[in-house]
C-alpha cells in the first residue's frame, strides 16, 4: 500500500512533525478560544488506549495543551496508518500521574522533575530528541522562559524583526510563531502568538497578530527547551525502560509533584 503524504513526511528523519502540525490545524479550527486556566484539556482525551478525563473542560493551560496536541496527533496517526502499537509504549499512569518522574510530571515541569520542558520529557522517555533552536522544524516542541514566567508551545516558524516568517534560521531571526493555549479564562485558549526575544524588542504587528515579547534567547536547554517528537516506529524502548525504572523506584517517595500555576500564568503581551 502506498504511503500517504503524512506518512511520507513523518518517515523523513523519523520525525512526527507532520502529524503534530495536522493536530495543530485541527485544534485551531475546532477548539480555539475556549479559555485558559489551571486545568487540563478542552475535552476528554484518549491516551494509551484509555480515556483520560478533562479536569475543567473546556479550560486548559499550556502544558496540558502539549499533551492534547500529542493525543490528537496520535489519533490522526492511528487513523492514517492503522498502527496501534504506540498505545502500549508507556502505561496509562504516565499520562495521568504528576509525580516528578512520570511523563506528565516532566511535561508539567513539576518540582524535582529535573525536566526543562516537553522536549526534555519526550527525550527522557525515548519518544523524542532535544535539538538546538537553530535546527528546529515546524511542529517542534518549545518551552520558553521570560523574566518571571514561562510557556509551553508548538514551534511553527522563525520570525524576522518585522514578524515575517523565515524558512530557515539565520542571524536575522528575532523570534518565532507558535501555537498553544494562553490568555484569560474568558478570551484565551488555543491560538497563535508571535514571540520575540528580549534583545529584539517588541515590534508592532498587523491587527490580529498577538505578540509574546521578552522571551529569553539562550542556547541553554534549561532556558529555551527545544526539540522534536519522533514517529512511534522510532521510539526508543531502552530509554523508556530506564525512565520507567526511575519512576517505579521513586513512586513510594512522596506524592504528586508541586506544579506552579503562577509561572505558567498564560499571559502574553497582547492579552
Amino acid at each position: 500500500m502506498a504511503m500517504t503524504c503524512l506518512q511520507a513526511r513523518a518517515t523523513e528523519e523519523g520525525l512526527f512533525n507532520a502529524y503534530i502540525l495536522k493536530a495543530v490545524e485541527d485544534l485551531a479550527l475546532s477548539r480555539a478560544g475556549l479559555g485558559y486556566g489551571p486545568a487540563a484539556y478542552t475535552r476528554d482525551l484518549r491516551l494509551a488506549g484509555r480515556i483520560v478525563k478533562a479536569s475543567r473542560p473546556p479550560l486548559t493551560m499550556c502544558v496540558a495543551a502539549q499533551v492534547e496536541v500529542i493525543a490528537k496527533a496520535l489519533e490522526i496517526y492511528e487513523s492514517d496508518t492503522k498502527d496501534r502499537s504506540y498505545r502500549s509504549f508507556v502505561p496509562l499512569t504516565q499520562w495521568k500521574s504528576l509525580r516528578p518522574h512520570s511523563l506528565r510530571g516532566k511535561i508539567w515541569i513539576v518540582e524535582k522533575s529535573g525536566s526543562s520542558g516537553t522536549a526534555s520529557a519526550l527525550e527522557t522517555f525515548g519518544m523524542g530528541e532535544q535539538m538546538p533552536f537553530e535546527a528546529l522544524k515546524p511542529g517542534a516542541f518549545l518551552n520558553l522562559n521570560r523574566e518571571r514566567t514561562g510557556h509551553a508551545v508548538i514551534f511553527l516558524s522563525y520570525l524576522d524583526s518585522s514578524g515575517e516568517p523565515m524558512q530557515q534560521y539565520s542571524d536575522k531571526v528575532a523570534g518565532f510563531k507558535y501555537f498553544s493555549s494562553q490568555g484569560s479564562p474568558e478570551n484565551g485558549g488555543f491560538g497563535y502568538r508571535y514571540a520575540f526575544f528580549s534583545d529584539a524588542g517588541c515590534p508592532k504587528l498587523a491587527e490580529g497578530k498577538k505578540r509574546d515579547c521578552g522571551v529569553i534567547r539562550s542556547s541553554n536547554q534549561r532556558f529555551l527547551n527545544t526539540g522534536h517528537m519522533l514517529a512511534p516506529k522510532h521510539w526508543n524502548s531502552k530509554r523508556r525502560d530506564q525512565a520507567l525504572a526511575v519512576f517505579n523506584a521513586t513512586k513510594s517517595i512522596g506524592g504528586e509533584g508541586a506544579f506552579d500555576p503562577m509561572y505558567f500564568d498564560g499571559k502574553t503581551t497582547d492579552d
